[in-house]
């Protein structure tokens, strides 16, 4: 009996077989469309298991190996460089590229026509921004994601607008290298959600600078919608370190206006500064001080009205965007009238001298070399030009004598050249520079330092000091002296 249930049973399977491979060669034969829905169906089937498992093994292999070969750097992760992009017609260019690239993702797969062209109505009504993190040990950016406006109130949300692009090779091909490094540099609006260890407020408030040769209170300023900045202040300026004359060894005490102009902020930080002053030395000694009858004053003094004037910036810049990133910076000072014998109210003959006109022009390469990530390495190489009035003051005349009339002994002709360290570290701010001041007329020079300090930006110190050389036997001239020395305590009020 069991036998023959094992019989029927083989029996039915074989026939079953039978009609079952009947039933497909019919279908191959006679109905290609069935084959095509079969197919159809098999290919559905594969993208629901893509969604629910989009990399194979071999592929999460290779992923998993990729990701060990980088720097983990996740205890840093608070102190990357993170930023959200806000410029609206720059979110619409990226979005753009990413789709004309296929590039877009939504949970691992390439999202429909449909939900693009959902999500793009709120790129188009400006609520998508564009978030960038910079990986901590160099400049490249290591992730780019879209979100709305809703996703940046919750800063640990994870929902995104779209998937986050981690790989810094893959976005760069995408947006194409230059834009990638314009990103990258940050030319355009921005909010800067890093978590800094020091904020300086550069140019940012209403700002008082104290400080004996180089005083400024800001009392104006205001920006426009294209990101640009212009401030106003009162300034004080003391000394000529590029004629060699520093601080209170300078017979004028300049007081002016001065006019910067910032064409973009980045981060609270300038990319290109540009400033004007304009102004008038006011006398800061005069020949009365200690000198007795026919003796001569060594030191320079203030003989007439003057006015001041100085211009610093990449004046390139204004003309051509892709110029070298230079700064031009010239200063002068020019004397307009002369003052009688009895201005000065000296009873006695005596003799002095006096600087009436000197001029400066400079150009600068502020970061030549980077040292560290706070410290830049700068030169400056130009030239300046000064004169030398000796006068002999008779009170029984009613001019001054001008003891050396021809002008080809008069003006001084120098070469000038600066090496400096200059950084913004947040703790310490510092400017630290060599300078040399090489008088081609009188073959002798000056070689001089400078260190200025500055203590979370609020409290410093500036520290000057300048001595002379000479390579000939011809002494000095006898306005000059063998070294100069000038210090100033610094205090930085931002309100």
């Amino acid at each position: 009996m069991n036998y023959l249930k094992l019989l029927t049973a083989f029996f039915l399977f074989t026939c079953f077989n039978v009609l079952a491979q009947n039933a497909d060669s019919t279908a191959e034969n006679d109905s290609p469309k069935l084959s095509e829905n079969v197919a159809s169906a098999k290919k559905d089937s594969t993208a629901a298991l893509t969604l629910q498992n989009p990399l194979s093994p071999k592929e999460e292999r290779i992923q998993k190996i990729y990701r060990n070969l980088e720097y983990n750097t996740t205890a840093f992760n608070d102190l990357k460089k993170t930023w959200v992009i806000t410029d609206p017609i720059y979110v619409r260019e990226i979005f753009n590229r990413f789709v004309v690239k296929n590039a877009l993702r939504l949970h691992g797969v390439k999202p429909s026509t449909e939900i693009i062209e959902k999500k793009a109505k709120d790129i188009y009504d400006g609520n998508v921004f564009i978030e960038l993190k910079k990986r901590y040990y160099d400049n490249e950016i290591e992730e780019l994601r879209f979100l709305t406006e809703s996703k940046l109130e919750s800063q640990d949300s994870s929902d995104f607008f779209f998937d986050p692009y981690t790989d810094f090779v893959f976005i760069r091909d995408v947006l194409g290298r230059n834009m990638y490094e314009d990103i990258k540099h940050q030319f355009y609006a921005l909010n800067d959600l890093t978590k800094t260890y020091y904020d300086n407020k550069q140019a940012y408030n209403f700002d008082i600078f104290l400080h004996f040769f180089e005083p400024e209170i800001m009392f104006w300023k205001t920006t426009t919608n294209d990101k640009n900045k212009y401030l106003l202040s009162f300034i004080g300026r003391w000394g000529n370190d590029y004629i060699g004359f520093p601080g209170w060894f300078y017979t004028d005490y300049v007081a002016g206006l001065k006019l910067t102009y910032i064409d973009y902020l980045i981060n609270n930080r300038p990319n290109n500064t540009y400033s004007f002053e304009l102004g008038t030395g006011f006398p800061a000694r005069q020949p009365l001080f200690g000198n007795e009858s026919h003796d001569v004053a060594k030191e320079f003094y203030h003989t007439g009205a003057n006015f001041y004037i100085r211009g610093s910036g990449n004046i390139l810049k204004l003309f051509w965007k892709n110029s070298y990133d230079l700064d031009f910076y010239f200063q002068g000072l020019f004397s307009f009238t002369e003052y009688t014998v009895k201005d000065f109210g000296i009873p006695y003959i005596t003799q002095f001298y006096s600087n009436r006109n000197n001029m400066t022009f400079l150009v600068r390469k502020k970061e030549l070399l980077p040292i560290t990530d706070f410290t830049a390495l700068g030169v400056g190489l130009g030239f300046s030009t000064f004169d030398v009035y000796h006068y002999l003051l008779d009170p029984d005349l009613t001019k001054l004598i001008e003891l050396n009339p021809s002008s080809s002994s008069r003006f001084k002709k120098n070469i000038v050249g600066e090496v400096f360290l200059t950084g913004e570290a947040g703790l310490l701010n510092h400017y630290i520079s060599l300078i040399t001041v090489h008088n081609m007329t009188d073959s002798y020079g000056l070689i001089g330092t400078r260190m200025f300090f500055m203590l979370t930006n609020t409290v410093g110190f500036d520290f000057r000091f300048f001595t002379s050389y000479k390579f000939t036997s011809t002494a000095l001239p006898f306005y000059r002296n063998s070294s100069y020395l000038v210090f100033s305590p610094v205090i930085r009020i931002n309100y």
